[in-house]
């Protein structure tokens, strides 16, 4: 019998090709994270994931395996491998320690046992021993336990088994994401059988809490895969004043690795079935769009002697059938034209006000305005827009193209709504003509106007403009400019009579800017360094009206109107922080960005006497700030003082506040205040507190302060543990009362913000 021994073994393996321990540590290794990815695939509920191009975890040849151990033996005659005492084979992040490692190359098995443990990037593996058949791809753990670090799993079980290339069975298991021997809450199965990319099958499970069964389910399907599935979601259910009783059942539909598509089951008790639909794809970063589709029909009609009813709106209704359509989508075409599409309508007035964000509403599933950055109507404004806008921007030229239809959904006898049907616009940025320091820019735009009932036509705009920048001195920028607004219009009245008409002004102005900074050493904490920027500006703008009585025949955001003679100084301030940590790693943040304005209207100064009228040529006063000196602290404010009435007008002011507490928790605190000539003056906040043993508080109020009306307050109580958590809440808007008990596991269900 020939043998060797070799004491302090230590191996560097640059590939798998020479000797069995890369073969070992490769296969046990894929093994290992094919099951973690099995499971983590198994506790993330089915849900509409992101479309986006999936990784995959797979060892990289060219990284090199780290094998050592104390001892290492060879029996020739049986060809058989042993190393010993604190074996040790790692590679790129993941490492695999044992007692002792045995590989029988003549039959390609491997064994490894004595404190088993398997780490891969935060997650791992431990267990009593493992045995893996390497040219037949499988294996068994016994007594395993898998901790994924993602969402906090921990699974046990007594023989977790690799059949196949692509199936495993565990037996005896136990899922939980509590930490410690004794879980607040578990899910045990008596076996688990999975394919990946497939499905998965849990059979005789149980959902324990503290060990004690309270639910049991003899089979249980489940897609266990790293890519998207099919398959249903979590239920959800609620209850109104409203709407009574509500329960939705969604099924997810992976139609491939760019599509997917959800479908909502709703019942109301007090209005019957609706059906929803979500529809996703995904061309590339660039190119993505969703599409939401929810219709009902209503058992309930509307009754304008029923004072809740006439809450929602004073509007008549009498659709049986309602629905809401809208969407948004971001498309690359060829000849780098980018395509922008809005979709927003409904059927009723009284849609959005009755289906709102509580339940199945207004605010639902994805968040159009968050993902694609363009605007949603507010759910109680008169119209509902859609539109299509292509554009080519390209160097100093851009070139666009667009279509609208602004939808007024009360039923009215005239809708005499303006549609800009049809829309074109060229834009030349200022360029500098030849070699001399006078800079051209273009503006135009071509709208075809429709209507059913009022003046509908076409209308042209061109505005030229020309800019001369100049330097007066080291520290003054002067840029005198002028421009020429032309605005052509060609329309029919109702009656069918054709006219036409101009609307022409000019422009003359100048702006002359200064810029000053100045640095300053600190030493607090991280801050190094803090630059304060002033740039203080004074411009003037004349323009007149070639045609004052002429007036525009529909809506139109290219028409320039009314005179102006204004002088307006600005004086913009803004102090930005050096920040610097004890790696000596740098980062910058802008702490204070202030604003002040104040305009003067040489006409108004000049106006005659003997108008009878008291001469206001102050504009009101602007004040602007931003404040966000750390990243748990955002306030933004904007105000307006009138000099003649002498109080503060238009002042608009929001902050959000968190507080970090120990265990990471994190209180937090919104409001948003309005006070506005235009619009109601409106109060809105929302705040949570943590208090103690895992508990939070929480309300929300939003008021009309000119009514002393609440629009909808909540209040709401949360308990969590590390690993569960439960809300009990209830909150009133307009005339609908809903209450809502929630509960949360970690890594298998969570509630939002309420």
């Amino acid at each position: 019998m020939a043998k060797f021994r070799v004491e302090d073994f230590r191996l560097h393996l640059a590939s798998r090709r020479v000797t069995i321990r890369p073969s070992i540590a490769a296969k046990s290794v894929t093994f290992l994270v094919f099951l973690a990815l099995v499971v983590m695939g198994w506790m993330c509920p089915v849900r509409a994931m992101d479309l986006k191009k999936g990784s995959s975890v797979l060892d990289d040849d060219k990284t090199p395996w780290q094998i050592s151990a104390r001892t290492l033996t060879y029996d020739d005659d049986q060809k058989i491998y042993t190393a010993e005492g604190n074996v040790i084979i790692s590679k790129a992040g993941q490492a695999l320690y044992a007692q002792q490692a045995v590989y029988n190359s003549l039959v390609g098995l491997a064994e490894v046992s004595g404190n088993v443990r398997l780490e891969m990037n935060g997650d791992y593996l431990t267990g009593d021993r493992g045995f893996f058949d390497l040219e037949n791809q499988t294996g068994t753990v016994e007594n395993g336990h898998l901790f994924i670090k993602e969402n906090n799993v921990h699974i046990d079980g007594q023989l977790m088994e690799k059949t196949g290339p692509a199936t495993y069975v565990i037996s005896n298991c136990k899922v939980t994401t509590c930490d410690g021997d004794n879980p607040d809450w578990a899910l045990t199965g008596e076996q688990i059988s999975v394919t990946i990319d497939g499905y998965g099958e849990l059979k005789n499970t149980a959902f324990r809490i503290k060990g004690v069964p309270v639910l049991y389910l003899p089979y249980f399907r489940f897609p266990a895969n790293t890519k998207r599935k099919s398959g249903l979601l979590p239920p959800v259910f609620g209850l109104s004043d409203r709407n009574g009783f509500a329960a939705e059942l969604p099924f997810f539909w992976a139609i491939n690795e760019r599509m997917d598509a959800t479908f909502y089951q709703r019942y109301y008790s007090k209005r019957g079935y609706m059906q929803g639909l979500e529809y996703r794809y995904l061309v590339d970063r660039n190119s993505t769009g969703i599409l939401l589709f929810d219709i009902l029909h209503d058992k309930k009609e509307k009754d304008l002697t029923d004072r809740n009813d006439v809450e929602v709106s004073p509007f008549e209704r009498s659709n049986k059938t309602r629905y809401w359509l809208r969407g948004k989508a971001d498309q690359d075409l060829p000849h780098d034209i980018v395509a922008r599409v809005d979709a927003d309508y409904v059927s009723d007035a009284d849609y959005l006000r009755e289906f709102h964000k509580n339940l199945f509403g207004f605010n639902p599933r994805p968040d159009l305005e968050d993902a694609y950055g363009r605007p949603v109507e507010d759910r109680r404004s008169p119209t509902r827009r859609s539109a299509l806008r292509l554009s080519r921007d390209k160097g100093d030229i851009s070139i666009q193209a667009a279509s609208s239809y602004n939808e007024n959904p009360v039923d009215l006898d005239q809708d005499d709504t303006p549609q800009s049907l049809g829309a074109a616009a060229f834009s030349l940025l200022p360029k500098k003509v030849l070699k001399t320091p006078v800079y051209f820019g273009l503006r135009s735009g071509y709208d075809y106007i429709w209507r059913d009932y009022g003046t509908s036509g076409h209308q042209f705009a061109l505005y030229p403009e020309m800019k001369i920048p100049l330097w007066l001195g080291r520290y003054v920028e002067f840029e005198p400019y002028a421009g020429y607004g032309l605005n052509a219009q060609w329309f029919k009245e109702e009656t069918g009579e054709k006219d036409h008409q101009n609307l022409n002004s000019y422009d003359v102005g100048a702006r002359m800017l200064s810029q000053l900074e100045r640095v300053y050493d600190a030493d607090w904490g991280e801050v190094k360094r803090l630059k304060h920027r002033m740039w203080p500006a004074l411009s003037y703008q004349y323009r007149r009206n070639q045609d004052p009585e002429a007036e525009s025949p529909w809506f139109d955001p290219l028409t320039v109107t009314g005179d102006l003679n204004r002088l307006v100084f600005t004086l913009d301030n803004y102090l930005d922080a050096r920040l610097e940590d004890d790696k000596g790693q740098v980062r910058y943040r802008q702490w204070v960005n202030f604003q002040l304005a104040q305009g003067y209207s040489l006409d108004e100064a000049r106006k005659d006497d003997t108008s009878g009228e008291e001469k206001a040529p102050f504009e009101p006063f602007t004040a602007a700030l931003i404040l966000k000196p750390t990243q748990n602290l955002d306030f933004y404010g904007v105000t307006k003082w009138d000099h003649y009435e002498h109080e503060l007008t238009d002042t608009s002011l929001s902050c959000s506040l968190n507080i970090d507490r120990s265990g990471g928790r994190v209180d937090s605190f919104r409001v948003t205040y309005q006070d506005s000539t235009d619009a109601d003056n409106a109060l809105n906040y929302w705040l949570r507190v943590n208090l103690v043993y895992g508990l939070a508080a929480g309300t929300s109020l939003r008021r009309n302060l000119d009514s002393k009306q609440t629009i909808s307050n909540k209040y709401w109580l949360e308990y969590a543990s590390q690993c569960w958590g439960v809300l009990a809440g209830v909150g009133k808007e307009e005339a609908d009362t809903t209450f809502i008990v929630a509960f949360r596991l970690l890594g298998l269900g969570e509630y939002g913000d309420w």
